[in-house]
């Protein structure tokens, strides 16, 4: 089978002949998508000379179960499916074992492409399960800081499905901020967000998911949340020690910490999807062997929305 891996310990990913994997227990499933994320690229610069090779490229993934295993009941071959792969999603077929928490799994519902739902996992994901962190409700003023990227547009448009009052930050794309759904829009390029927030909500806002930024430049969140309220950074910028003696409730959302993460959890995404609660917002498609073009453009700042790969010809 073709896949985007790494062979070596310092080589560069290439397109690799690879065997297929021996399913055993875990259901055989041929790649028909895979969505393409941030973490793809950082796992790469993660590899060590002790790491696993080849190593394959990739987590989200859709396609469809060519076998499974003896005595198994949930899912039959044929079933189109969805879902995370971190021993790779950039491959013509993956082995899937259901009982591996990190390994969620979930049918496609009717009415989803496969390149739609292999843009959902990852970001999805962060997105439910941050404001499941933060406990956004209906009423609530909710602040999404870089709202525009892969997270930040699916947690704009979750946010205004559970009746939250949507305030976005952005850095240029205010017009797309209001098409996904937020009410209020801030620039980085034009204003101080921060002091702009305080100036229209004095009385504070009850959450903020902060997807851009760092350690020292959050601690300004504080001054727009109101007492009780909540912060989730999705890049471990949060000092949960400091935001309490604050009066605020603060996470560092990651794969251990997210409640989302689950296949009861892609499952809740999907109808989101197909209940046109959200949308996929896929900018790019390209084939297996553009992977590296794209994963160097999304590195480099340079892409808007969800790429993703078309993984069979």
């Amino acid at each position: 089978m073709r896949a985007f891996a790494v062979g070596g310990f310092g080589e560069a990913p290439a397109i690799h002949d690879l065997p297929v994997p021996a399913a055993g227990a875990a259901l055989l499933i041929r790649v028909n998508c895979a969505g393409v994320n941030p973490i793809d690229y950082k796992l790469i610069d993660r590899l060590t000379a002790n790491s696993t090779y080849p190593f394959v490229v990739g987590v989200d993934f859709a396609g469809v179960v060519e076998s499974v295993p003896p005595g198994e009941r949930t899912f039959k071959a044929g079933d189109r499916v969805f879902g995370m792969a971190p021993h790779g999603a950039y491959t013509e077929s993956i082995a899937i074992a259901l009982a591996v928490e990190k390994e969620p799994l979930a049918r496609i519902p009717g009415g989803v492409s496969d390149e739609q739902a292999a843009a959902l996992p990852v970001s999805g994901l962060t997105a439910l399960g941050s404001l499941e962190l933060l406990k956004v409700a209906a009423g609530q003023r909710v602040v999404v800081m870089g709202a525009t990227g892969g997270v930040g547009g699916y947690a704009v448009q979750m946010a205004r499905a559970l009746g939250a009052h949507v305030l976005a930050t952005v850095r240029g794309d205010a017009d797309e901020a209001r098409r996904l759904g937020a009410e209020e829009v801030y620039d980085t390029k034009a204003v101080d967000v921060i002091d702009a927030l305080h100036a229209a909500h004095s009385d504070g806002v009850d959450a903020i998911l902060d997807l851009v930024n760092g350690k020292d430049a959050i601690r300004r969140d504080a001054e727009i949340l109101k007492p009780g309220g909540g912060v989730v950074s999705t890049i471990g910028a949060a000092d949960e020690t400091w935001f309490a003696g604050r009066q605020v409730k603060a996470y560092n959302i990651n794969a251990e910490l997210n409640p989302a993460e689950s296949s009861q959890g892609l499952d809740q995404v999907a109808r989101m999807l197909a209940e046109g609660k959200i949308t996929a917002r896929i900018s790019t498609t390209v084939d297996l062997d553009g992977a590296g073009q794209i994963l160097k453009k999304l590195r480099s700042g340079g892409l808007r929305g969800k790429a993703v790969i078309r993984v069979q010809g």
